[in-house]
């Protein structure tokens, strides 16, 4: 699907840094969370109207919004709120902003479907080790639905790829990698997506 894999020890390092209970909720908070999202993924969205279209064009250059467009609806609404977010927070760091608009390009051209959520939060919870195997970074020979797993498990360092293919800084790039870190370089960034 156009993303070079990355390296093996990046992969890991990435596995083991990523957070299991994000913010301390219990499982039902995160089940919640994810039935909120798979909602949000199921409703109707609406298109971005021509007003956040233009605000959309102000801050990211022409490759990143075609990497905006390349997801679904909902998840340009969600990364919008977060970017709205930051904002409202007193962010005015560029490179984070536009890394809120993007953060979930990983999951675009419908690589994710809605299921992938809801199985990554019981499976974290149920059978971690389990999830860790089936979740393998994403390849051509696997089944569609061990791809779609991959993507979900691994779309914070396919998206970092994308961008960094789109010509953004290496700040940018090391944030959208890192957004599901809570102490990581992009912490702002993940407790606002963790709200959102």
């Amino acid at each position: 699907m156009g993303v070079a894999p990355i390296e093996k020890e990046e992969r890991q390092e990435s596995a083991r840094v990523r957070p299991q209970r994000p913010y301390g909720l219990s499982l039902f908070g995160r089940i919640g969370y994810r039935l909120k999202q798979v909602w949000a993924q199921l409703a109707p969205s609406r298109p971005l109207s021509s007003a956040e279209r233009a605000e959309l064009a102000a801050i990211l250059p022409p490759a990143a919004l075609a990497l905006f467009e390349s997801m679904s609806l909902a998840d340009q609404a969600h990364c919008l709120r977060v970017y709205r977010g930051l904002l409202a927070s007193g962010c005015h760091d560029q490179e984070l902003l536009i890394a809120a608009l993007l953060h979930d390009v990983g999951k675009g051209n419908g690589r994710v479907p809605f299921w992938t959520r809801p199985v990554i939060v019981l499976g974290k919870h149920f059978a971690p080790h389990l999830l860790a195997r089936m979740a393998a970074y994403p390849r051509p020979e696997l089944p569609r639905w061990r791809q779609a797993l991959g993507y979900a498990w691994w779309h914070a360092d396919i998206g970092a790829t994308l961008a960094a293919q789109a010509g953004l800084s290496e700040r940018t790039v090391l944030y959208i990698r890192t957004h599901h870190q809570p102490d990581g370089p992009a912490a702002e960034l993940h407790r606002v997506d963790e709200q959102s």
